[in-house]
């Protein structure tokens, strides 16, 4: 007995430990609450502590024999510190929000605040989910795994595509109704956005023809882009970073959706379009999200990578 407990213990500090977690989905057609938010002196509190465990991770990795992330630090117990840059409490209750409704999001155990650390203003200590990443083995998942993972993913997304929006059906904003934060958006955040009209203005603003051959191959690059004005979409909650690298997989099942940084209302497009942004044709992603929903965006896909060709000097990483 004593020999069981000191192996359940050992167990606990290794790196790959997880809790045992049987979320399921409870709800298609409506939102769950969004959670209120941590009172100051504790978040306070919280990004003390989690300093501390940052710094602790260092040992920690070197202890186990793995690499240290500062970004996403390892931690005993089944525990992960998410410490990056753009981390901020809109995240936060996106992913309690995702969790509520049953999708596999890791549990958050709580979150600090870092006033001195304006580019990373929050920091998440959540549990550590099991599985690989999506785009590490879908070549060599079978078949009836392959349709499993899309059907599941596809009803993920189906179920919070449906939730309808407490800002109104326009309004282009995160979880809170702030700013939406995205890769593909210069300076990384923007808005929120009153309609589509506003949002695409913004997207296109940063335009110009440096880069291009002749006038005549900016002009229609540019008269392409514009062509995503002329498009109605409905304004959906969006996961905002749908990559393979952000769904962990085991046994032919989803045990991870990670990463709702960008998650937010976004036109219906977003997630298909981020998702299949500066991927070729003949990679196993295109065909995937293809089937998830995309094709049903592929002139908007055309519309945004001649955007992405006219702005691409605004973004930075």
């Amino acid at each position: 007995m004593l020999t069981m407990k000191l192996w359940l213990i050992f167990r606990c500090l290794m790196p790959d430990f997880t809790w045992p977690d049987n979320v399921r989905p409870i709800s298609n057609d409506r939102m769950p609450s969004t959670p209120q938010p941590t009172h100051p002196r504790l978040l306070q509190f919280w990004g003390f502590l989690h300093k501390y465990l940052r710094r602790f991770s260092r040992s920690y990795c070197n202890w186990v024999g793995i690499s240290y992330d500062n970004q996403i630090a390892q931690l005993p117990f089944g525990l992960i510190l998410k410490w990056s840059d753009g981390t901020r409490i809109e995240e936060v209750l996106s992913m309690q929000v995702a969790r509520s409704a049953g999708l596999p999001v890791p549990r958050v155990i709580c979150y600090g605040e870092h006033p001195d650390t304006p580019h990373a203003p929050v920091s998440i200590l959540m549990t550590r989910v099991p599985g690989e990443e999506l785009g590490r083995v879908y070549e060599a998942l079978s078949d009836e795994d392959r349709n499993s993972v899309l059907e599941e993913l596809k009803g993920y997304v189906k179920i919070i595509r449906g939730w309808p929006s407490p800002w109104g059906g326009q309004r282009i904003c995160s979880l809170q109704g702030t700013s939406i934060r995205s890769v593909r958006l210069p300076g990384h955040f923007a808005g929120p956005f009153e309609s589509e009209e506003d949002f695409n203005e913004y997207l296109i603003r940063p335009a110009w023809s440096d880069g291009f051959s002749s006038d005549m191959e900016y002009k229609d690059a540019l008269n392409r882009a514009k062509m995503m004005g002329s498009l109605r979409h409905r304004i959906v909650f969006t996961h905002g970073d749908l990559k393979h690298h952000n769904i962990l997989v085991q046994g032919g099942k989803i045990t991870g959706f990670l990463d709702w940084e960008s998650a937010g209302w976004y036109p219906e497009y977003w997630d298909f379009t981020t998702a299949l942004r500066f991927t070729q044709e003949d990679f196993w992603w295109y065909g995937f999200v293809i089937k998830l929903g995309g094709e049903s965006y592929l002139a908007e896909l055309d519309y945004e990578n001649a955007l992405t060709s006219l702005t691409g000097a605004s973004y930075y990483w």
